[in-house]
């Protein structure tokens, strides 16, 4: 995994530098909250008001203003069924008993789930603390407000987190250990395919798949953060490198095709199977068709990562271009041989085909690459907003 693991370093700088500034946004949010309601309000219960703005900082703008809206419903709800119920039974002790069940059941709804608990503890602090009224209510509901505000406009003005670079580093990565991959299949090729060896490729096949689900989850993050988010573009501007949805549908058909060329040669040195593999003194243009598309996978990386030059470009062009006469060479060979069962061949040709045709096309990469660019010239993944 040696793609993997030294891209992963930057990303975990900056998850955590990105997760330090959220906790300093969170903790001003309550601050400025208790400064509103309890000191310029005095609203009688105002602890509400910095406890609501310091759970609505959330990871992304949009998850703000979203899980804001479902807390204040769900506080709303909380309430306004707690007073209810307090002013028809009299007692706190049996309203408590009848509200917290009720309000608890609400997170076994898929569409509030967590929120839930709001509602119930927002209950629980109108059954205890002061007077229970239904101009409480308004007091209540008041000091909701004022927190969820004041928590969507902080982490929405003061430094509002951006994903970006993220998806693509886990993206780059992918890319990377495909190419890793490709290139000792091509030498067991050369070599004579061992059954060993092609076992521990599909371990390897198994944890790129893992990885690019990783990189997919960190590309929803992205897509998330973009959303009401007036940080998004200048920052994407500044940080080299294409969309990371993009990305991710390129490596994910790469990384499909990888595994399928892995699970050809599984099946091939299978006794079971019996399907014929190609000897090593022929093997030599299937091999070579596995480095010119680790070769393609190698460069695309660096486009990822914006660190491509016009020579890259047009290695690329020529590692795809190669690729394309050596698969229509072996589908030619394979198309007129008439003795022996190819299906193994044609399967492998088959999932190269795919790898090849699943990578974008030569003018799509590096499309403007004047030099190559020094390792710490893109915005590093480890500052806020990556």
């Amino acid at each position: 995994m040696r793609a993997r693991i030294p891209a992963a370093r930057p990303a975990v700088r900056g998850h955590r530098s990105t997760m330090v500034a959220q906790s300093g946004k969170a903790a001003a949010a309550g601050i400025l909250a208790w400064l509103v309601a309890g000191w310029w309000l005095d609203s009688p219960l105002a602890v509400i008001a910095p406890w609501v703005a310091i759970v609505t900082v959330q990871t992304t703008v949009y998850r703000s203003v979203r899980d804001g809206l479902w807390l204040l419903g769900a506080m709303t709800v909380g309430t306004v069924l707690a007073t209810g119920v307090h002013v028809l039974v009299g007692s706190t002790l049996v309203a408590m008993c009848i509200v917290l069940p009720a309000t608890l059941a609400l997170t076994l709804w898929s569409r509030i789930g967590d929120q839930g608990v709001f509602c119930a503890t927002t209950a629980l602090f109108v059954l205890v603390y002061g007077s229970v009224t239904f101009d409480g209510v308004v007091d209540r509901l008041r000091e909701a407000v004022i927190g969820a505000v004041i928590g969507v406009v902080v982490n929405a003005v003061v430094l509002p987190p951006v994903y970006h670079r993220r998806g693509l580093d886990a993206a780059r990565a992918v890319s990377r250990e495909a190419a890793e991959l490709l290139a000792p299949i091509a030498e067991g090729l050369r070599s004579g395919v061992d059954r060993s060896a092609v076992l521990r490729w599909d371990e390897r096949g198994g944890e790129l798949t893992r990885m690019t689900d990783r990189a997919r989850d960190l590309s929803g993050w992205s897509s998330e953060s973009r959303r009401w988010n007036v940080r998004f573009e200048p920052v994407r501007r500044e940080s080299a490198g294409p969309d990371p949805e993009d990305v991710i549908a390129v490596v994910s058909r790469v990384v499909g095709s990888v595994n399928g060329l892995v699970r050809v040669l599984l099946e091939g040195t299978d006794e079971a199977f019996r399907s014929e593999l190609p000897d090593p003194e022929s093997a030599g243009p299937y091999a070579d068709l596995c480095d010119r598309l680790a070769a393609a996978c190698r460069t695309y990386a660096d486009h990822v990562a914006g660190r491509c030059t016009d020579e890259d470009r047009a290695a690329y062009a020529e590692a795809v271009g190669a690729a394309g006469s050596l698969a229509a060479g072996l589908q030619a060979d394979l198309d007129a041989r008439a003795a022996a069962d190819p299906s193994a061949l044609g399967m492998f040709l088959l999932e190269a085909k795919r790898l090849l045709v699943g990578l974008p096309a030569a003018d799509e990469v590096c499309p403007s690459a004047p030099g190559r660019l020094e390792a710490g010239a893109a915005k590093p993944a480890g500052s806020v907003g990556a």
